[in-house]
């Protein structure tokens, strides 16, 4: 259809350039400064549904950060604001490390108080029965908050040494990023806990998981790296050096990122950097900033299989693609299978397409491209089915009608 032809267009430049490239790597995440300077510190960051970033300050307050970057104070008056969460309902779950508890902040600002006699919580995460999890510093040891507000003990271990951050995967496993040192610990939902990794540096910060990773930051040596389920550590943002510079990969630079979200729907990453050196942070006043990290988009990642390692690498990187980050659209598949026709690589822009119909069975559009591509490879019966099925998904498809004329087949 002519729509999908247009947006197809717009990656034509980008395989251009893949072709040009001899050797390709995976493709870099990309950091930007979303917000330049917040008054505070830096406590942790969580993220809703609708893309609102929820920031702590490690002292009475959250900020809450629109997509575009607009500040507003979504609470005050807290004790030690350290990490959060955003739980089923949309309401912040934050821990103050100074008042030893945990509260419920509601969307329209309201502080609930939902656990006391905690020892210094940071990291907090639900899971999946409505049970809280909170990282505990100064006792090192984590808790499990029931839906009544009981506290007890989940996990206890010479390995924890101020655990700090902490998230869960999809089979209710928690994951616990030390302060003190770089482990990071793997917690089973009974609580046993062993060595999942070790990040490079001297100190950590938060972690999240992402749906097949977790990323994780180093406090003390300004890197992001990214952790697999298997225990393998890449460092994939950061020169190591203290700095605000944006940048692909390792030309960005961090001071001391903290806190990390994940927004699922828009593929992003959220870090808090606290803007002081170490030096000076007894003399002036605490000062940070939000940065907002872009993970390799469905483009760039299937791109760059496909010039590096063929269609078959293109199909692998599509599906592994598609279990970390379930949001992307058809859209974005077609028009990347008609760029791939128009530049000829007629075999490549079918596999695309059969990619696309095999995810939205439903969507006529995507029959209706496919049919084109195997149009475009001489396959004249196939093509003629292909579009038969788009026409029974919408007898409204008109394009379809045409190219069945064209063929001189009944629609």
């Amino acid at each position: 259809m002519n729509m999908t032809r247009i947006a197809g267009w717009s990656f034509v430049c980008a395989l251009v350039l893949l072709a040009a490239t001899p050797t390709l790597a995976q493709p870099a995440v990309e950091v930007t400064t979303l917000v330049p300077e917040l008054d505070g510190a830096v406590g942790g960051v969580a993220v809703d549904k609708l893309g609102y970033v929820y920031v702590a300050d490690f002292g009475s307050k959250v900020w809450r950060v629109s997509p575009w970057g607009d500040v507003e104070i979504f609470v005050d008056g807290l004790y030690g604001t350290s990490g959060n969460a955003i739980d089923g309902e949309g309401n912040l779950l934050q821990s103050s490390f100074h008042g030893d508890h945990l509260d419920r902040v509601r969307r329209d600002g309201g502080v609930e108080r939902i656990a006391s006699g905690l020892e210094g919580p940071v990291g907090v995460t639900p899971g999946a029965d409505g049970t809280i999890y909170v990282t505990n510093c100064r006792g090192n040891w984590i808790a499990r908050v029931a839906a009544d507000g009981t506290v007890s003990e989940h996990a206890r271990s010479d390995l924890l040494s101020c655990p700090n951050g902490l998230t869960r995967d999809a089979d209710g496993n928690l994951y616990v990023l030390n302060f003190n040192d770089t482990r990071i610990l793997k917690v089973t939902p009974e609580g046993e806990l062993t060595l999942h990794a070790t990040l490079p540096g001297t100190g950590g910060g938060h972690l999240i998981f992402t749906g097949q990773d977790l990323y994780a930051t180093t406090f003390r040596d300004h890197q992001l790296h990214r952790v697999g389920l298997d225990g393998t550590v890449e460092t994939v943002a950061g020169s190591g050096a203290f700095g605000t510079d944006d940048g692909a990969g390792e030309a960005a630079s961090f001071s001391s990122p903290n806190g990390i979200a994940w927004d699922p729907v828009r593929g992003l990453l959220y870090v808090n950097d606290y803007l002081v050196p170490f030096a000076q942070r007894q003399q002036v006043r605490p000062r940070s900033s939000l940065r907002r990290i872009e993970l390799p988009s469905l483009l760039k990642t299937i791109g760059a299989a496909l010039q590096a390692g063929g269609i078959e690498a293109m199909e692998a990187a599509y599906r592994e693609f598609k279990q970390a980050r379930p949001g992307f659209t058809e859209l974005q598949m077609n028009g990347f299978g008609y760029s791939l026709l128009q530049g000829g690589n007629v075999a490549a822009a079918k596999a695309a397409f059969e990619l696309n119909a095999e995810s939205y069975p439903q969507s006529f559009n995507v029959w209706d491209s496919l049919a084109e591509a195997e149009r475009a490879a001489g396959n004249r019966e196939r093509a003629i089915e292909l579009y038969r099925k788009s026409l029974a998904i919408n007898p409204g498809n008109a394009n379809a009608e045409r190219m069945l004329g064209e063929m001189g087949a009944e629609p």
